[in-house]
């Protein structure tokens, strides 16, 4: 027997960016769970922007995935198979909940909607798809290349998860991770898929409409909906925090609304608040995610004493040319993904489109990296770099300011004395002839942990 329900109704202007409920009842026995669901216009007034409605599926025990900008509009699910973006699974009795998310509606919009939903209490026939994780040969402390920011088909990529940890290997990196928009349904095929040759880490980018956080680290939904840009997001980071997630502010000056929405970071008491991770270097260095001006507010929260470390991330969607694309060098004491993130937290990392970069520090006999903290009332630096092209410079920056610059062609290594009391953190950038980085450290910072947020 097939119990049908038709739900219909109309959105404008006035709905975008909130999270408008629909509930519904599954019976005991249900099997096959569809949900067809449309809407008219996509694209307003011969506009190249689209209204954008994502769906966010919970049953009476919690959430059952999200597909981001919902581009296919049909969902099922069974207890062993699920559309991408939502997870497979008994059908529980009770009441159900799907949430159309309007993550854009344009001005001039009347949208209409329909949901037809059907539940199926006949027998469905089909095999459970087991992942089983995969293995990485242990290997020890030393300096390891990765991605940490990407996304599949399971929410608004081209490509699938093979072809995304296929990426990982065409570009030797160590680690990539995949961290689809407010879902975790990939997760457990793309772990297993993890090798001696690559290991893969995996979260969820926390998409909101006033901003975007990576959550990496887990395995488990996390709630992202919040209803305004001054509610709740300190609350989330928390929550993400409380259950093992490194919490990381994703391309916070990117083109926003109404190209990207919910783009750029608008959270005004999240500036960074308790986030100390940030992505300064998204996709390619002069896209469109302003990564000069993300690293300008990097700096400018350095000096304010919040000790932040900076991330890159591909962001990728499908195949490209990923050349001037920033990965991250981390100092791990292993390649297991614990270690990753530690390590990241600690700010023992570079991030680089090429060049290796090594920057270290000595004060009053204590030496220490990226990321370490030094306290003394001089402060000796030395690099050392690696692959640099013709036309690199490389820049001396002691809050936020650039102290040094010299050419870095080749390979090399060279030494400063700083006085502590005026610098409070110092980094290193290679730039290129036309001044887009090339390769940028994270601080060593100086003085006590007193003096820190």
């Amino acid at each position: 027997m097939t119990q049908r329900t038709r739900i219909e109704g109309s959105l404008d202007h006035r709905h975008q960016k909130q999270h408008l409920p629909f509930a519904f009842s599954v019976p005991p026995g249900a099997t096959k769970l569809t949900i067809r669901f449309d809407y008219s216009p996509k694209i307003s007034d011969g506009q190249s922007l689209t209204n954008d409605l994502s769906l966010t599926l919970f049953d009476p025990q919690g959430a059952r995935g999200a597909r981001h900008n919902n581009r296919d509009r049909n969902l099922t699910i069974t207890a062993h198979s699920a559309t991408p973006g939502y997870v497979p699974g008994a059908l529980q009795p009770g009441i159900w909940t799907v949430w159309i998310d309007s993550h854009r509606l344009l001005p001039s919009s009347v949208v209409t909607f329909t949901f037809e939903i059907e539940i199926s209490d006949e027998p469905v026939s089909e095999p459970e798809q087991v992942w089983i994780k995969g293995k990485t040969a242990p290997r020890g402390s030393g300096w390891y290349r990765g991605d940490l920011h990407g996304h599949t088909y399971h929410s608004d990529a081209s490509w699938d998860v093979p072809d995304f940890v296929q990426y990982g290997r065409d570009y030797k990196l160590d680690f990539v991770t995949l961290t689809d928009h407010n879902t975790i349904s990939p997760l457990a095929q793309h772990d297993s898929y993890s090798a001696d040759d690559l290991l893969t880490m995996g979260g969820m980018e926390m998409t909101t409409y006033y901003g975007h956080a990576l959550a990496l680290g887990l395995r488990q939904w996390l709630e992202w909906r919040v209803d305004a840009a001054d509610a709740a997001m300190p609350e989330l980071a928390d929550r993400a925090r409380y259950a093992g997630a490194t919490y990381i502010i994703a391309h916070p000056l990117s083109v926003g609304d109404p190209f990207c929405t919910g783009c750029d970071w608008q959270y005004p008491d999240m500036m960074p608040g308790s986030a100390r991770c940030v992505e300064v270097w998204n996709g390619p260095w002069d896209g469109a995610s302003n990564n000069p001006l993300a690293l300008e507010l990097w700096y400018s929260w350095l000096n304010q004493g919040y000790r932040m470390a900076a991330t890159a991330g591909s962001d990728i969607h499908g195949a490209a040319d990923y050349a001037s694309f920033g990965f991250n060098n981390v100092y791990a004491e292993a390649l297991r993904e614990d270690a990753i993130l530690t390590a990241i937290r600690q700010g023992h990392l570079y991030l680089s489109s090429g060049p290796q970069l090594e920057l270290t520090g000595r004060a009053s006999q204590h030496s220490g990296m990226m990321g370490d903290l030094l306290a003394g009332d001089s402060l000796t630096m030395q690099v050392t770099w690696r692959g640099c092209a013709e036309g690199d410079h490389l820049r001396l920056i002691v809050n936020g300011q650039v102290s040094e610059e010299f050419s870095c062609l080749n390979s090399g290594q060279h030494q400063w004395t700083l006085d502590t009391a005026q610098a409070r953190w110092c980094l290193v950038e290679i730039r290129d002839a036309k001044n887009d980085m090339r390769a940028v450290t994270n601080p060593i910072f100086t003085g006590t942990e007193a003096g820190w947020r």
